[in-house]
Formats: structure tokens, C-alpha cells, sequence
């Protein structure tokens, strides 16, 4: 593909697809298809046009054809009368339309060829377009599989973020619970003390 052509995708993709990112594939992709269905009608509209003067060439040689038989008889004719003027002018005429002919017959020749190339080209862009197409449905579905994953993953940093602050919150509940705890160790220990100089001194 050529720089210009891609060039002219890339601003027709961006036209046609508003806000999308102009470098987004899918987008470049629908245009492709775009351009290659318009390449198909284009290309349908050619063979329907070959094909009428298909059938103006085919006409031609069969009134070009009549033609040098009229002349052929009225050559006869003329000699028969022994007019060999008149004679001569006819069997010019039929050269000229039998060399007419024959120019018809090479050109129908030609469009023939240009129907079944045009043909040709049509089959391989369907198929193009088949291929596109598919291209285009897998990319779709891996967009919709990245925003899925995209959203899954803004849910777990959601879910990890309330995690963190349960952690945290428990961490401190923890903390307290253990400064009573101590509290309560040392007061049994005073009191211990207390008891055991009471028993000393009596």
C-alpha cells in the first residue's frame, strides 16, 4: 500500500468514524471494506457497460455482414447488364464493409476479454471483502474483550483499594486491642507486686 493511499484511508477513516482514533486498525479496516465495496459496484457498472457494447459490436457485424452480401448481388447483377462501373463501386462497397466487419469482430474480441478480466478482479475483491470482513468481526471482538478485561481490572483495583483500607483499619483495631491488652498486664503485675511486699512486710 502507498504512502498517499494510506494517507487518504487514514482522513477518510477519520471522517467516517467521528471521535475513533485515526490509527485505530478497526477503523482503517471499515474503510477498507468501504473502499473495496465501492471498487465491486464500480467494477459491476464497467462489465454491464462492456457488455452493451458487447451487444452494439455483435450488431455491427451482422449489418456489416448483410451489407457486403447486398453488394455482392448487386455486383452480380451489374454484370450481368454489363455494367462493370456499377459493378466495380458495389464490390468496393462490400470490401469496405467486409474490412468493417472485421474490425467489429477484433474489438468484440478484445471486449470479451476485458468482461472476463473485469470478472476476474470482482471475484478476488469479494473474496478480499470476505476476508476484510472476518478481519473485521475478530478485531471487534478482541475490542470488546479488552474493554471487558479493562473493566475487570478497574473493578479489582477498586475491590483492592477497599481491601487495602479493611487492612489497614484492622491493622489498627489490632494494635489498640494489644495496648489494653498490656494495659492489663501491667496493672495484674502491680497488683502481683502489691501482694507479694504485703506479704513480706507481715
Amino acid at each position: 500500500m502507498s504512502i498517499f493511499t494510506r494517507v487518504e484511508r487514514l482522513v477518510k477513516a477519520s471522517i467516517h468514524e467521528g471521535l475513533e482514533r485515526m490509527e485505530d486498525p478497526l477503523a482503517l479496516l471499515k474503510q477498507e471494506i468501504r473502499d473495496t465495496k465501492q471498487s465491486i459496484v464500480k467494477k459491476k457498472e464497467q462489465v454491464t457497460k462492456q457488455e452493451r457494447m458487447f451487444q452494439t459490436f455483435e450488431r455491427a457485424i451482422e449489418t456489416a455482414g448483410k451489407l457486403a452480401d447486398k453488394r455482392q448481388q448487386q455486383a452480380e447483377i451489374a454484370i450481368e447488364k454489363q455494367e462493370e462501373d456499377f459493378a466495380k463501386r458495389a464490390l468496393i462497397d462490400k470490401r469496405q464493409a467486409l474490412n468493417e466487419q472485421q474490425k467489429f469482430k477484433a474489438l468484440i474480441d478484445q471486449n470479451k476479454q476485458v468482461i472476463l478480466d473485469l470478472k476476474t478482479e470482482i471475484q478476488e475483491l469479494e473474496i478480499s471483502l470476505k476476508v476484510k470482513a472476518e478481519q473485521k468481526l475478530e478485531l471487534e471482538q478482541q475490542k470488546e474483550a479488552d474493554k471487558a478485561g479493562a473493566e475487570l481490572k478497574k473493578m479489582f483495583s477498586q475491590t483492592s483499594h477497599f481491601a487495602s483500607n479493611e487492612s489497614k483499619e484492622l491493622d489498627q483495631w489490632s494494635k489498640a486491642a494489644l495496648e489494653i491488652e498490656n494495659d492489663n498486664l501491667k496493672a495484674e503485675i502491680e497488683a502481683e507486686l502489691a501482694q507479694l511486699k504485703a506479704s513480706k512486710q507481715g
